[in-house]
């Protein structure tokens, strides 16, 4: 009887899993909290009505670490921010050697950074791209 409980729970979980019916591990964040999203993933901010996803990157023309560059170049990452029931698309531009940037969207600090940074004779695929993200409410 326990074998046929563990083998039910196992085939359930899968389905679920399949479905997209059970939420992955680690889909909520807090304020304040660093995090990282891959390409096509997202998370809901707790106690705030809100969720971002990682929906692309447009464009990186970064100056690769090792190579000398007369303009140190950008990433643009297209993100999906829902809030109270509205889906906005925002661009998230970092300037090439800065490290993370910032921008503002409705009332938070949204401080981003596209990982990897490139290097010289090695390729990024996008399933190899991540964004590591922090939401601050915006003081004042």
């Amino acid at each position: 009887m326990r074998r046929h409980i563990l083998c039910f729970l196992l085939v359930t979980s899968v389905f679920l899993s399949f479905f997209g019916c059970s939420k992955p591990a680690g889909n909520e964040i807090s304020l304040g909290q660093e995090f990282t999203l891959p390409i096509g993933q997202s998370v809901s901010v707790s106690g705030e009505n809100m969720a971002i996803k990682f929906v692309e990157v447009v464009s990186d023309s970064r100056c690769p670490q090792g190579a000398t560059c007369i303009w140190a170049g950008e990433a643009s990452c297209q993100v999906e921010i829902t809030t109270s029931g509205s889906t906005y698309r925002k661009m998230l531009t970092q300037p090439g050697l800065s490290g993370p940037s910032q921008t503002d969207f409705q009332g938070y600090e949204i401080t981003f950074d596209l990982q990897p940074y490139p290097q010289v004779g090695k390729e990024i695929e996008n399933k190899d791209c991540r964004l590591q993200l922090k939401i601050n409410k915006k003081q004042g």
